[in-house]
């Protein structure tokens, strides 16, 4: 028991309003998987995550729901919500959609894309190189991609590519593994792809794009393989890993 008390270290969210409760949880849950602190098969139980971290089961449940949209963590009604484990032929089978789809909606985005929307895409393009933290990279990383494919107007398209990008959050995760090179090579590659959009370059922005998912797919695809089979743990298992995953900042 004193082991799980000391998931507390999660941090104490406070009450705050609902809305800003419910994004804590999930930043703070998302961070964990991304950085291996709840590592793939972990149990996640909804009385337990919602004492640790000092809120009511609602914002834990909703925030499991939305980590379930994002490919975070399985559901099932046997076993309750657990980490998800990531596989070579998911990652393959979201990859293969992600380029077949990403051409088409970067050719309708480069020459509608607003300076407002590029600007925005520069500002989350700055933060992600001014952060040290992986999972919010990863996280800015997926807005950064949203903001300049979102003028192509082509609703279903966009629906599917956002449902792949929510897959692919841990995988993109995965690709890091810990190199820091990984996300500099991201960062010149947004950097790229804004300059593209800039100059209205539809051919070159549709190369940078092309060219970041394969290099996304390479190495979370040689990650996996490095990797040992993921375990079917439980919470307080990850409990000696919460102190040291963020020292200068909330655990989660």
């Amino acid at each position: 028991m004193a082991a799980l008390d000391g998931m507390t270290a999660m941090g104490d969210l406070g009450v705050g309003n609902a809305r800003t409760t419910h994004r804590d949880v999930i930043d703070r849950l998302r961070r964990a998987i991304l950085i291996g602190v709840l590592p793939a098969g972990t149990r996640l139980v909804q009385a337990d995550l919602a004492r640790r971290l000092r809120v009511s089961v609602t914002p834990v449940r909703e925030a499991l729901r939305d980590l379930v949209g994002e490919g975070l963590v399985d559901f099932d009604p046997y076993r309750g919500a657990t980490v998800h484990s990531p596989t070579l032929g998911e990652l393959e089978d979201i990859y293969e959609i992600r380029t077949r789809l990403t051409p088409p909606a970067v050719q309708g985005a480069v020459d509608r894309a607003t300076e407002s929307e590029l600007a925005e895409a520069e500002a989350l393009g700055a933060a992600m190189e001014s952060t040290s933290d992986p999972a919010e990279w990863v996280d800015l990383n997926r807005r950064f991609h949203a903001v300049l494919i979102a003028p192509c107007r082509r609703a279903h398209l966009l629906e599917i590519l956002t449902r792949m990008s929510d897959l692919s959050t841990l995988y993109v995760g995965v690709s890091l593994g810990g190199d820091i090179g990984r996300r500099e090579r991201g960062d010149h590659d947004h950097h790229e792809l804004v300059s593209a959009y800039r100059a209205r370059d539809v051919g070159r922005a549709v190369s940078v794009s092309l060219k970041h998912v394969a290099d996304t797919l390479d190495d979370a695809r040689a990650a996996l393989l490095r990797a040992p089979a993921p375990g079917r743990g439980e919470l307080g298992d990850a409990v000696p890993a919460i102190e040291d995953a963020n020292p200068t900042g909330p655990a989660l």
